[in-house]
Order: structure tokens, then sequence, then C-alpha cells
């Protein structure tokens, strides 16, 4: 993950804070300037560190994305379970995220209920990948349901 540091005053957006950390410390920027990458597994401290009211604000922020930059979410390896994805996404409500890979989470059918608004809002949304979850049968139908109403 990046340093902690402040980007006032550089081309990636106005910063945002969730808490006392920046907003823009937790993402990553590969080499298409126009997009931002949240990236983290199971063993990075700072996401195991967040609290509920953390996850939400990231969400809530990542949704305000105010730099016009696509949003790529790359959470995997135990890194959001179905508490977590619940604020997360509570507060991820309409954005310009363009990818989504949330693979190895131990989902159950209650991260992907979670999931719903969000992804009946997700015009923008080009790759979902919740691979090695266990959502199951019931999983795949809401998840179908959600996407086919969006």
């Amino acid at each position: 993950m990046m340093e902690s540091h402040s980007n006032a005053g550089s081309d990636h957006g106005s910063e945002v804070s969730i808490s006392t950390l920046s907003f823009n410390r937790f993402f990553q920027y590969p080499f298409d300037t126009d997009t931002r990458v949240l990236k983290g597994t199971g063993r990075d401290g700072w996401l195991r560190n967040l609290t509920d009211e953390e996850w939400e604000k990231l969400g809530r922020n990542i949704a305000r994305n105010q730099s016009r930059s696509r949003v790529e979410i790359r959470l995997y390896n135990g890194a959001i379970n179905d508490h977590k994805m619940s604020f997360f996404c509570r507060g991820l409500t309409r954005n310009s995220t363009t990818k989504m890979n949330l693979f190895d989470n131990g989902l159950s059918v209650v991260g992907v209920r979670s999931m719903v608004p969000f992804l009946q809002h997700a015009n923008n949304l080009t790759k979902l990948d919740l691979s090695h979850n266990n959502f199951q049968s019931e999983g795949f139908n809401v998840l179908f349901r959600a996407l086919r109403d969006s």
C-alpha cells in the first residue's frame, strides 16, 4: 500500500479523509492514471483494523469519487467478510467502479445480499470476480437477479 502522505495539489483528485487516514492512502495508481485501484488482502493490517464505520466511510468515499477516474476494487484472500461487506456496500452506492475482484473471501449469500443495492446501480461495472467464495446456489440466484435488474 502507499505510504501515508498528502496528495494535495497532485493531479489525482482531492484528498478525502477516513478517520485520521487519507482516502488516497488506500489507492494505488497503475500506469493508467485514469484508474484508481483499491487493493488489499486479509494479511494487510490496515484492512484488518478498519472498524465497521470506517468500512462504510471507505465505500462512501469511493461513491463520492470526484476525480472522474475509474475505480477498481481488489479485496481478496480474506480481506472482507459478510459482516464487513454489509458496511462497505452500505456506503458504496453509485460510483465509477469498473472492476471488482472479491475472490477467496468466504462470502456467503449474506455477503451477496448486501451487494445488491450496489450492483443494481453499478452501470460501469465490467468485471465482477466472486470466485472461491461460499454463497452456493442461493447466492448465485440473488446475484443473477441483482445483475438482471440493473
